[in-house]
């Protein structure tokens, strides 16, 4: 059957303080973390209908609203917060490595073409006694590395011995010399000769050395023989030649009873010359402008002595290169000949200074 108004009134009521006990009632439940009893709704509905029954022939009233209620809000967890995901970090991409840097090739460089190498000039070898060629026959040779040595030389002639006896043990014993010492250049000793206006001996100015004599057989040059003399010859700087066309002599080949008959010696211009042969005629070795002076050169002579034009004769080389090709001459006047080296001369004056060294005299070059 259906309610009145009051009676639905009355349920409505009912319901709604039965819904507010409810709600409070879960929310203080949730808060004390223990279950809660719940009457339901039903039962407060048939409650309530029975207590409006008792009172069904009073006059109704007008119900008010209850007043609402107002309780604690419900506090809901707060939802969880789900962080999100770590977004990876991306990967970075290989840096591509460089290429490496291409170095260019170097060109070859091309080698140098060699020069050819000079050919070596032939020096002679030490000997028996002395600086030699190799395989020779030294008969004597000198270095003047001790002095004067009176086992090679026989005879000192200069202005200081013109008055005494030349031959060297006695000439040595007189003191020691002006003319003819032995000086050191360039680490080795050396003969060094100087000749002055009027510094005569036997007929003329001279400053010589000799290691024989005509009248030595065992040292003279006597009939067919053959040899080489070597030697190392240097002109001092100061020499200063008069344009007279005289002689000047620095080695010669002397015979006893005449004029030499082989030389070395100076033109007026400072040429070096050869001379071979009683009458014959200079050759020049070198020139004024190559003869420098205070420079050494190596001069070699090959001669034959002999009294017969057709058969004496002499060639010469400087430096290794043969500057005089072989001339026939007469280069002997008696039985025998001699060598001497230093300085003669018709007289001037000029001061003649020269240098001699390594003199060898042997059968072959």
């Amino acid at each position: 059957m259906p309610l009145s108004p009051s009676r639905r009134a009355a349920v409505a009521g009912a319901l709604a303080l039965a819904t507010l006990l409810t709600g409070s009632t879960v929310a203080n439940a949730a808060r004390e973390d223990r279950p809660t009893a719940v009457t339901s709704a039903e039962s407060d509905v048939r409650v309530t209908t029975a207590a409006s029954r008792g009172q069904a022939n009073k006059k109704a009233k007008a119900t008010e609203p209850p007043a609402p209620t107002t309780s604690a809000p419900v506090e809901e967890p707060p939802p969880a917060t789900t962080s999100p995901a770590p977004t990876a970090a991306p990967e970075p991409e290989p840096t591509p490595a460089p290429e490496p840097t291409r170095e260019p090739t170097p060109e070859p460089t091309p080698e140098p073409t060699p020069e050819p190498a000079p050919e070596p000039t032939v020096e002679p070898q030490p000997a028996t006694g002395g600086r030699g060629p190799a395989g020779n026959t030294v008969l004597w040779s000198d270095d003047f590395e001790r002095g004067l040595d009176c086992g090679v030389w026989v005879h000192i002639q200069n202005h200081e011995t013109a008055a005494s006896s030349s031959l060297c043990p006695g000439w040595v014993a007189e003191g020691s010399p002006t003319r003819t010492t032995f000086p050191t250049i360039d680490g080795n000793r050396v003969a060094r000769f100087e000749l002055r206006q009027g510094d005569r001996s036997a007929g003329g100015e001279r400053s010589e050395l000799s290691p024989s004599s005509a009248d030595r057989s065992a040292t003279a040059l006597t009939e067919g023989f053959e040899g080489w003399f070597q030697q190392r010859l240097m002109v001092d700087p100061s020499m200063q030649q008069e344009q007279n066309g005289r002689f000047y002599i620095l080695t010669q080949w002397h015979t006893g009873i005449s004029s030499p008959a082989i030389t070395l010696g100076l033109s007026d211009d400072n040429d070096l010359l050869l001379r071979v042969g009683m009458e014959g005629k200079s050759q020049v070795l070198v020139p004024a402008g190559e003869f420098r002076l205070g420079e050494w050169f190596d001069v070699d002579v090959h001669f034959v002595m002999s009294n017969d034009p057709a058969t004496g004769g002499a060639e010469a080389w400087v430096d290794g290169v043969q500057r005089a090709g072989w001339q026939y001459g007469r280069t002997m006047m008696d039985s025998g000949s001699y060598l001497k080296i230093g300085q003669y001369r018709d007289s001037q004056a000029a001061t003649g200074i020269t240098y001699v060294d390594d003199v060898v005299l042997s059968t072959n070059r």
